[in-house]
């Protein structure tokens, strides 16, 4: 089986390779990369048309290479793979939907912390999407906090960890019952944010999970 993984950021490559390493070692995974998606998405504060277009002939390149399922690991695209289902022959998933809807289906006031600034709003309008899909009222409150990445790219995970971390505990004081780290890239600061005594979520192996199941119905 082969699975492409469409990216924003190169720091996001290893928590999804390392999920399928754990999880499906015999997976073949082939990562597409292109981070000025993220960088101009950053400039723009969102998605237009330009970020469509490339998304789409990123996945139509991905598709090209004869891959099984797509995974997009950019949560700055999650609000519109849906849009590009139709033109996609293989199953395509946003990387943080399992997670996103583990959360709606659990609990009731949802803390997301956030480090890429598009990334805070547009992870909130897809746990509002879900919670109307599934019939159920929630409240989501957002922290972004932009020098974790900034700090993560430059290799101090640790104290990317604790910036998420001191994110999280803002959440917790304002009410929140559990801890959604919105993007694949913050996945390593799950056990240092799990201190802070709340549920932490997390999206590289529930993606995981779910797209072994996708490509094996």
């Amino acid at each position: 089986m082969k699975i492409g993984i469409i990216h924003a950021t190169c720091n996001a490559v290893p928590p999804l390779n390392d999920a399928f390493k754990e999880l499906a070692p015999d997976v073949t995974v082939l990562n597409f990369v292109d981070e000025h998606l993220q960088y101009y998405a950053n400039q723009i504060k969102g998605i237009d048309d330009k970020i469509f277009r490339d998304f789409v002939n990123m996945a139509t390149t991905a598709q090209e290479a004869n891959v099984d399922a797509i995974i997009v690991a950019c949560t700055v695209l999650t609000p519109v793979v849906d849009t590009v289902k139709p033109f996609i022959k293989v199953p395509i998933l946003a990387v943080d939907g399992p997670m996103l809807e583990k959360a709606v289906k659990d609990y009731k006031k949802i803390g997301v912390v956030a480090t890429n600034a598009p990334s805070g709003p547009a992870t909130k309008a897809q746990l509002e999407k879900i919670a109307k899909e599934f019939g159920k009222e929630i409240e989501v409150e957002t922290e972004i906090n932009t020098e974790a990445m900034t700090k993560l790219k430059a290799g101090n995970v640790e104290e990317h960890n604790r910036l998420n971390a001191l994110a999280a505990e803002q959440l917790k004081n304002r009410g929140c019952e559990v801890i959604v780290l919105a993007q694949i890239t913050q996945a390593s600061a799950k056990e240092q944010t799990e201190k802070i005594g709340l549920p932490v979520l997390t999206s590289p192996n529930e993606a995981v999970k779910t797209i072994l199941e996708l490509t094996t119905i």
